[in-house]
C-alpha cells in the first residue's frame, strides 16, 4: 500500500511540474516577461517557482489587481454551477440508470440507452443559444443571465450566491432567494444535459453486468422486489466503481462552464479566462490554468481517497500491490 501512494504522489508531482512548465511558457509569451527572464530559462523558471509557492501569482494587465485575488473572487462561481450540475445529474441519472438496466429487454430500457447515447452527442455550444432563445420568446421566469439582479446587494461570504443570499438581512428577502435561484436554474439545466446522459450510461452498463450476477437471482427467488434489490445491492456494486468516473465528469463540467459562463453571462472563472485571452493577458491566462489544473489534481487525489475508504476491493489491491 505504502508503494501505491509513494507512486501517486511521485505522478502528481510530474504533473504538477509538467503543468508549472506550460504556465511559464505562457507567461513567457508577454514580451515584457520573455526580457526579465533572460538571460537563461531555469534562472526565469525558479523565480516564477519561487512566487508561486509563495502564492504571488502576479497582477493583471487590465486593472493592477492581484490575480490570486480575482481568481478566488471568481472562482467560487464556477464550482457553484458544477456542484449543482453535477447533482442533479446523480439525482436524475441514477434512478434512470438503474430503471434502464432493470427493464434492459423491454422498449423502455432501450429507450433510455438510446435517448442516453443521443443526449451526450449534442454539442452543448449549440444547445445553450436555442434554450436561452426559447426561454427569452417566451417570457421564462428562468430566461435571466448573470448570477442575480445587479440593484440587488449580496454580501459575499461564501462567493456562493445561493449560500451567501440567506445570510442577509433585506426587505424583499424572500425575492431576492427567488431571483437568486431563478438565474442559477437555466445555466445549470443546460449544463446537467452531458453529465446526466453519461451518468444514465455508466450506471445502466455497471447495473446491468450487476443483475446478471448469480446473487441477484438468488435474491429474486427469495422474493426481494425491486427497490430492494436496488437499494441493497445494486448501489453498494454499483456506486464505487463510478467514482473515478464522476470525477472526469466533474471535470468535464469545469471545461463546459467555459462556455456556459460566456453564453449566460455568469461572472465565473471561466468568463474571466475568455476575457483574458480576449484582452490577451498573459499572467491572468497563466495563472487561471494554473489553479483550475491544481483543482483538478486535488479532485483526483480525493477521488482516489473515496476508492480506497469505501471500495474494499481496491483496499486489497492496493494492500498486495
Amino acid at each position: 500500500m505504502l508503494l501505491h501512494f509513494l507512486r501517486r504522489a511521485l505522478l502528481t508531482l510530474i504533473t504538477l511540474f509538467i503543468l508549472s512548465l506550460i504556465s511559464y511558457h505562457i507567461l513567457m509569451r508577454d514580451p515584457l516577461n520573455a526580457i526579465l527572464a533572460k538571460p537563461h530559462f531555469y534562472s526565469g523558471y525558479l523565480n516564477y517557482m519561487q512566487h508561486l509557492f509563495s502564492g504571488d501569482l502576479g497582477i493583471s494587465y487590465l486593472d493592477g489587481q492581484p490575480l490570486l485575488d480575482q481568481i478566488l473572487a471568481v472562482f467560487p462561481a464556477t464550482i457553484e454551477l458544477c456542484i449543482f450540475a453535477l447533482f442533479l445529474a446523480m439525482l436524475l441519472g441514477l434512478p434512470l440508470g438503474f430503471w434502464g438496466a432493470f427493464n434492459a429487454k423491454h422498449w423502455l430500457g432501450k429507450s433510455i440507452r438510446f435517448g442516453s447515447a443521443f443526449g451526450i452527442s449534442l454539442p452543448i455550444f449549440w444547445i445553450a443559444p436555442i434554450v436561452l432563445y426559447f426561454a427569452a420568446s417566451y417570457q421564462w421566469e428562468i430566461s435571466a443571465i448573470g448570477q442575480y439582479y445587479p440593484l440587488y446587494q449580496i454580501k459575499t461570504i461564501t462567493g456562493f450566491a445561493s449560500i451567501d443570499v440567506w445570510f442577509g438581512e433585506h426587505p424583499y428577502q424572500l425575492k431576492i432567494i427567488q431571483n437568486v435561484f431563478q438565474h442559477l436554474a437555466l445555466p445549470v439545466l443546460v449544463l446537467t444535459i452531458a453529465p446526466l446522459m453519461e451518468i444514465i450510461q455508466l450506471t445502466q452498463n455497471r447495473a446491468e453486468k450487476v443483475l446478471s450476477e448469480n446473487y441477484i437471482k438468488v435474491a429474486e427467488t427469495r422474493g426481494w422486489s425491486k427497490v430492494k434489490i436496488a437499494h441493497i445491492i445494486l448501489l453498494r456494486n454499483t456506486l464505487p466503481p463510478l467514482m473515478p468516473q464522476l470525477t472526469r465528469t466533474f471535470t468535464m463540467l469545469l471545461a463546459m462552464c467555459m462556455l456556459i459562463e460566456n453564453i449566460f453571462s455568469w461572472p465565473g472563472i471561466g468568463q474571466w479566462l475568455i476575457n483574458a485571452v480576449e484582452q490577451q493577458d498573459y499572467n491572468a491566462i497563466s495563472a487561471g490554468m494554473m489553479i483550475i489544473g491544481l483543482f483538478i489534481i486535488l479532485i483526483n487525489m480525493f477521488s482516489g481517497f473515496l476508492m480506497f475508504i469505501s471500495d474494499p476491493f481496491n483496499r486489497k489491491g492496493w494492500y498486495v500491490r
